[in-house]
């Protein structure tokens, strides 16, 4: 008698493991433990060799997708495929985990090592693959994730996070790809249109930048922390790009900056007096400006952050980030009718036509609007901005950071 839905759903367990073998697909059958587990199972023989394999557990496998299932392996066995041995050898197959492991031990430093990636970026990746990725995709094999199974993963992220974390998903499995552990072309994040993001358009009033000024002149924290406030206010440049200042790369006589690695490459950057006024009061002490606990590196994003964040509070300030600086003195000189290709220039952002991978000698336009809008910020954050920090920075300071 041929296996049927209730046959399956009423067979009872007995003293031994026994099977109901199905006349119709022969080899197919259901195997019942003393326990009540309900498997299908199937005999084939290749090669003149006769084995078995567990199709799967009745619960998760319907008697028409055995069959069809039972049907397939046969075809293959008849071709001398043995599918225990493909069960066996698709075992073997890398993991994502063990992917993402190859990938920030051998892909990412290699990029940090070319100057393509940054030791921000590379922290930042470690912790999205850990947070995000390892928990929903890192037990799959790598050849086995579909597209689905991404969109899933994204689903619950914000849209920010979800453009970031499928940007990286796609990296991962280019690479993958490359390493040959998936076929070419079938990067599971194609296609995966990205999340609408809400712009961000939080700029600083002037009352803000007052308020944030008189903040820094009675935060008593890390100096270095509260200069690079300041300079990413006074001259708009990022955050990162104010931390990998060097000293060798102030031209102080000429009123500029090399700046070695940008988002747009090298570039050369004029500084203005307000931000020539906090350097010149600054001793060093490391080749760092922003200088850190060792030579060898600049301060740590997050202490600048933190001083940030207890700036704002002190300041009164609600909801703005330090980008935000950046986006307020761009925005000011917009409104001084500054036309677009002088802001780009301005803040260094990339354009359609041209990446500025080399260094660019600023013009007198550009330096009178630099010195203008320096001199603007540094004036509502309390005038005399050269209060940041102390001619001579001890020891302790320099070995303290918050």
């Amino acid at each position: 008698m041929s296996l049927t839905v209730k046959k399956i759903r009423d067979a009872k367990p007995g003293a031994k493991t026994r099977i109901e073998w199905d006349p119709k697909i022969k080899g197919l059958g259901l195997r019942i433990t003393p326990a009540g587990v309900k498997s299908f199972v199937l005999d084939y023989r290749v090669n003149g060799q006769r084995k078995r394999m567990t199709l799967g557990r009745a619960s998760n496998l319907s008697l028409e997708q055995a069959s069809v299932l039972a049907a397939e392996t046969l075809q293959g066995a008849r071709r001398g495929v043995d599918p225990l041995e493909e069960v066996k050898a698709r075992k073997k197959l890398p993991t994502v985990a063990d992917g993402a492991e190859q990938f920030l031990t051998q892909y990412v430093p290699s990029r940090r090592a070319k100057g393509r990636l940054t030791e921000r970026t590379e922290r930042e990746y470690g912790r999205q693959i850990d947070r995000y990725i390892l928990p929903k995709l890192g037990k799959k094999r790598i050849a086995d994730v579909v597209k689905g199974d991404v969109e899933k993963m994204l689903a619950p992220l914000p849209s920010v996070m979800g453009n970031r974390v499928r940007a990286l998903v796609s990296s991962m499995f280019t690479q993958f790809e490359h390493w040959e552990y998936r076929p070419q072309h079938t990067n599971p994040a194609r296609g995966i249109e990205k999340a609408v993001e809400e712009a961000r358009d939080r700029t600083l009033n002037e009352t803000e930048l007052s308020a944030l000024g008189k903040a820094l002149n009675d935060e008593e924290g890390n100096p270095h922390a509260i200069l690079a406030i300041r300079l990413a206010a006074v001259t708009g440049l990022r955050i990162g790009e104010i931390r990998q200042m060097r000293w060798e790369d102030i031209d102080f006589e000429r009123g500029t900056l090399v700046l070695p690695k940008t988002k747009t490459g090298r570039r050369l950057h004029t500084l203005p007096s307000a931000a020539l006024a906090l350097l010149a009061d600054v001793t060093p002490v490391s080749p760092f400006v922003i200088a850190g606990r060792y030579d060898k590196a600049p301060l740590d994003y997050r202490s600048v952050q933190r001083h940030w964040a207890k700036a704002c509070t002190d300041a009164g300030i609600v909801g703005a980030r330090l980008h935000d600086l950046r986006r307020t003195i761009m925005t000011e000189a917009a409104a001084l009718g500054v036309g677009a290709h002088l802001l780009r220039d301005f803040v260094g952002h990339k354009t359609t036509a041209m990446a500025d991978r080399y260094a660019r000698q600023a013009g007198a336009p550009l330096t009178e609007l630099r010195e203008r809008m320096g001199a603007s910020m540094a004036a509502k954050m309390g005038g005399d901005s050269r209060t940041a920090i102390p001619k001579t920075v001890s020891s302790r300071q320099n070995g303290h950071h918050d």
